[in-house]
């Protein structure tokens, strides 16, 4: 299942003719050395999220609802106004019927020559609701990704201008990674992993 709490649960995706193939594997534990998620000095800091099985549940679960390939011309959608990402615009994505679930394969495939980016989204709790302020707060939740073949180290993925669906015990948001704003560009025989996104809450 997506997540384990305290341990590295490894996520790849595998570019093959059939599409990109999310396969899981328990590592040991994560290693947070390209990783700047910044502690302000109020005795607080990031604790890693424990991700439940099943997402999009609408009852406050913290899950990843889906994860999507998706084409860089898209991302505007994502950073002007609060967005989620659907399955028409991607070029390949999960099941969002009953959460992402390691060794998931994605539906369809990325054509050679298109240029994309990667984007999930994130069910969140009340671990993203600010008490003081009383809103749904993004500075309190944050997604790690890593990718050898994308040449990324724990790298801080963006997020969306604000949460989505939000609800009085759950809210949405949409993390993205870009590439410097330039997307990848799948080619001929290309392989595209995805080694491991972890999901974080200030608290």
């Amino acid at each position: 299942m997506v997540g384990e709490y305290m341990k590295k649960n490894t996520k790849v995706f595998k570019y093959t003719p059939l599409g990109i193939v999310l396969v899981g594997a328990v590592a040991g534990l994560v290693v947070l050395s390209g990783m700047n998620l910044q502690t302000p000095g109020d005795g607080e800091s990031w604790i890693k999220l424990n991700i439940a099985s099943a997402a999009d549940t609408g009852d406050g679960a913290d899950a990843i609802v889906n994860v999507y390939v998706y084409p860089l011309s898209e991302k505007a959608d994502i950073t002007s106004s609060p967005y989620e990402c659907n399955e028409g615009d991607a070029y390949e994505h999960g099941d969002d019927s009953d959460g992402f679930d390691d060794g998931e394969e994605l539906t369809d495939s990325t054509p050679v020559g298109s240029t994309y980016i990667i984007a999930i989204e994130v069910n969140f709790s009340d671990k993203a609701y600010n008490t003081t302020s009383s809103d749904w707060d993004k500075t309190l939740v944050k997604a790690v990704i890593s990718s050898t073949d994308l040449s990324l180290t724990t790298e801080e993925m963006e997020e969306a201008t604000d949460f989505s669906q939000q609800s009085d015990n759950y809210a949405h948001m949409t993390f993205y990674v870009d590439n410097s704003d330039s997307g990848w560009t799948m080619t001929t025989g290309a392989s595209l992993s995805v080694d491991d996104v972890d999901i974080y809450y200030y608290g």
